[in-house]
């Protein structure tokens, strides 16, 4: 895929003129990039595709969605003609050409289940990633927001077969060496057709790694990761198996249970007592039709996906054949 650069007009030492809807961390309110003496460049991928360029992206209007490890992140309406996604990243712990190598590698992926990125930018003080917008929101919002909305079982195995092919693709990238590192419910938003879309790729690998508290309280972190900066495919699929009970349960990973149990070693723990029903999602079990036998298929792929040693893990491609497979089911 070519990229075709941009070399930006004006320096970046004039405020930047969003307006927040919500208040931004920044003392003015507003995002401001510090004064940078290296000259800078956006590199938009696709060709020449994109009707706007990085005055247009200046000059929008914008809302903070909010802010999280990797910096804050920006809904950009440019003009009547896209809105995107801008996170602003913090955090960047390698140098321009492992950053842009980085980003070319994300850049080139296009499908239709992995959120597009459009462009990046990067200075010595300011690196910016572009990214497609969703306007359906996450799947953590859906389950777990203040607007939540109530996903039958066909829209979730619409929404976690879509991740799941979205995450093969990622793993087949690079020479099949493409780790995401930062899977959960919050990183896959929802197209305009229902299916599931794995968002922030290309983050974990060059800012610095999350404080030990956050890998262990999040839930989603394998076990054997104390660096997210060397998280491995096998790690994805452990943290994608935790969404996937997370889509049945209904639970948060990150919400306290017996005994301080990760969400896996809960439902073992239920599951062994043959108490099976006990661990399902209520908004579930209220549906009407025999869905029981595809929710306990898909429980078995999601506690495949935990299983304790990275080598007892299914490949990524497997869990989309494996979640495949429950549409066949009599």
């Amino acid at each position: 895929m070519m990229a075709w650069f941009l070399r930006k007009k004006r320096r970046l030492k004039a405020k930047l003129p969003w307006r927040s809807k919500k208040k931004d961390s920044s003392p003015s309110g507003n995002w401001q990039p510090e004064d940078d003496d290296e000259e800078g460049r956006i590199v938009f991928f696709g060709g020449s595709k994109y009707t706007f360029d990085l005055d247009d992206l200046l000059a929008a209007s914008a809302e903070i969605l909010g802010r999280g490890a990797y910096g804050s992140t920006y809904r950009v309406a440019v003009d009547d003609t896209a809105t995107v996604v801008v996170k602003r990243l913090e955090g960047v712990v390698v140098g321009r050409r492992e950053f842009e190598q980085t980003m070319e590698i994300v850049g080139r992926i296009r499908h239709e289940n992995v959120a597009e990125l459009k462009a990046y930018y990067y200075t010595k003080n300011d690196k910016l990633a572009v990214y497609s917008y969703y306007s359906k929101g996450n799947l953590f919002e859906m389950l777990h927001g203040e607007n939540r909305v109530s996903l039958d079982w066909e829209s979730r195995l619409r929404i976690v077969i879509g991740a799941a092919k979205g995450l093969a693709v990622i793993h087949e990238a690079d020479g099949m060496k493409l780790v995401h590192g930062n899977i959960k419910s919050s990183n896959i938003f929802i197209d305009s057709r229902g299916n599931g879309c794995i968002c922030d790729l290309g983050l974990t690998s060059t800012t610095r790694s999350l404080p030990q508290t956050t890998i262990r309280s999040s839930g989603y972190h394998a076990p054997e990761v104390t660096d997210t900066r060397k998280c491995t495919q096998f790690s994805d699929v452990y943290s994608f198996g935790v969404v996937l009970l997370e889509l049945l349960t209904g639970k948060s990973p990150a919400s306290p249970r017996e005994e301080n149990m990760d969400l896996g070693s809960w439902i073992r723990s239920v599951v062994s007592k043959e108490w099976t029903g006990e661990v399902f999602d209520v908004e579930l079990m209220k549906q009407i039709g025999n869905i029981e036998e595809e929710m306990v298929e898909m429980l078995q792929i999601g506690l495949a996906c935990v299983a304790l040693k990275p080598q007892d893990r299914p490949h990524a491609a497997e869990v989309v054949k494996m979640l495949r497979d429950i549409l066949t089911i009599a």
